[in-house]
């Protein structure tokens, strides 16, 4: 089978350079890495709406 290039994508991590093929069924795939990228996004997230007041 062939790579579709509309799967083709630049990580969604401002820091990152990574591109990737997204082989996920959704085709929703963000991150180079769940465990490098995907992990630090998440955590920043939770970092932010926890320290935020309510």
């Amino acid at each position: 089978t062939e790579a579709n290039p509309l799967r083709i994508r630049q990580c969604a991590s401002e820091d990152c350079i990574y591109w990737f093929l997204d082989t996920s069924k959704s085709g929703r795939r963000r991150w180079c890495s769940m465990a490098r990228c995907g992990n630090r996004a998440k955590v920043a997230k939770h970092y932010r709406q926890r320290s935020t007041p309510l």
